[in-house]
């Protein structure tokens, strides 16, 4: 009993796999996408390809459409009878290159109508029928413009719509963008339309400014329907009033010079369409011409001709003006730099020379001085910025209640007896000397017996 069961088992699977060999072998497969997108008005292909096993026979393949009352067929390809479309879509459907392997179909000029779930059918013989389905879905492409905001850009005005992007009657709604540089802000807006499409709106809001004049704005719209992101630039047109600019006057002008005008330019949007001249101090001189935005003078340069000229400019916008005031020289600026350098030359040349006069002068001057003379009795007197002589250097004060002119006086006396005394007797010893000095003697002995110092500032001898 045990080897039989464990040769029935075995046996089973066996044939298990001989069938399946047996199914491969004899088997037939379709291939068709899961779902087909179609663009409205266009064309759309339906793919289905067909393998057939070695042992099959291909009898006919067919496509059937799915429909809430039922399946119908609508087109077939018999290998030995032909083709038969349905006559809802004869001139519109036809098999692209038909065969035992291809049974792919093209639709043409798809509507709304043609939504729906599309079967491929393969009969062979003897297996039967092989099928498989695709569904087919309807997308319209927007249509893409862009329209200017409803009132002009102006420069300095208020916030307001400069532009709309619209992706009108979309499925499924187009997504909208704009692209700029800006400091604007956008707004979306969604409408539904009929056979379940949406048209989509996205307006541009800024305010309006002159430097970005001629600027561009990007509409970008993006879809299923759309090979790449659809684009449209916009040119901004911001209006402003004129800025002036007068050229001509290189403050060179003088007195004689000729073939002089001035020329005033505007950069208006819209351009500008009147231009006028004016003198603001007094009347417009003779000989002057104006010739659209230029102001002439056809004869030489007149020193009455300085004042101030003012050019005005208008257009659609407002009026501007622009004042220049013209200053007429004696001579021109060459002219004038090279007297500048003519009368420096002569101021330096004078300045040398009178530093050479003084020169001269201070040295004869010390030649010609006499020489110092010197006597016994020098007086010295120091500035007040002269600081006093250290205290060692500095001769013994007068005692109290001696005053400097008794010292002088009995100092006189002193040094005639005492050449009288070397002349006539011994001298006595220098300790015995000193002790018979009196107060006044002993001060003229320390002061010396050749100068006297007197200092009233300090009131010392």
């Amino acid at each position: 009993m045990l080897p039989s069961l464990q040769r029935g088992p075995r046996a089973r699977l066996g044939f298990l796999l001989v069938l399946c060999c047996l199914a491969d072998v004899q088997s037939s497969q379709v291939i068709v996408p899961k779902s087909v997108s179609a663009i409205l008005g266009k064309n759309v292909t339906l793919e289905c390809g067909v393998e057939v096993g070695s042992n099959l026979t291909l009898t006919q393949s067919s496509w059937e459409r799915r429909l809430p009352t039922g399946s119908t067929t609508v087109a077939v390809y018999n290998p030995r009878y032909g083709i038969s479309i349905s006559k809802e879509f004869i001139g519109r459907l036809f098999f692209r290159s038909p065969s035992s392997h291809d049974a792919t179909i093209v639709l043409q000029n798809v509507g709304f109508s043609d939504i729906g779930i599309y079967t491929c059918k393969v009969a062979t013989f003897p297996l039967g029928n092989t099928q498989a389905s695709t569904t087919v879905s309807v997308l319209v492409e927007p249509k893409v413009y862009v329209s200017a905001g409803s009132t002009a850009l102006v420069d300095g005005g208020n916030e307001t719509v400069v532009a709309t992007c619209i992706a009108e009657r979309a499925r499924p709604p187009a997504e909208v963008s704009w692209e700029s540089n800006l400091f604007g802000q956008s707004e979306v807006q969604l409408l539904d339309d009929v056979n379940g499409t949406t048209s989509t709106q996205v307006r541009y809001l800024w305010q309006p400014t002159r430097h970005v004049q001629g600027n561009t704005l990007t509409c970008v719209v993006r879809h299923p329907a759309l090979p790449n992101d659809f684009r449209i630039p916009y040119q901004l047109n911001v209006q402003f009033a004129p800025d002036i600019s007068v050229v001509g006057y290189d403050g060179d002008w003088y007195v004689g010079r000729d073939n002089v005008q001035m020329t005033c330019k505007a950069n208006a949007n819209p351009p500008a369409h009147h231009f006028r001249w004016i003198r603001l101090d007094s009347e417009m001189p003779e000989g002057v011409e104006i010739l659209n935005s230029t102001l002439l003078f056809l004869r030489p340069l007149h020193r009455n001709d300085s004042g101030v000229y003012r050019c005005e400019v208008a257009n659609d916008i407002n009026l501007r003006s622009r004042d220049v005031r013209i200053l007429i020289q004696e001579q021109s600026r060459a002219e004038r730099s090279n007297s500048i350098a003519v009368a420096g030359a002569v101021m330096g040349a004078v300045l040398a020379l009178f530093l050479i006069t003084v020169f001269i002068i201070v040295i004869l001057t010390a030649r010609k001085a006499p020489p110092p003379s010197f006597t016994d009795k020098v007086i010295d007197l120091p500035p007040t910025h002269k600081p006093p002589p250290p205290y060692s250097e500095r001769p013994p004060a007068a005692p109290p209640g001696v005053h400097a002119s008794q010292v002088a006086w009995l100092c006189q006396s002193r040094r005639g007896e005492r050449r009288h005394e070397l002349t006539e007797a011994p001298r006595p010893p220098a300790a015995a000397q000193r002790r018979q000095l009196s107060r006044l003697e002993w001060v003229c002995h320390q002061s010396g017996t050749e100068r006297v110092y007197i200092n009233h500032r300090e009131h010392y001898v």
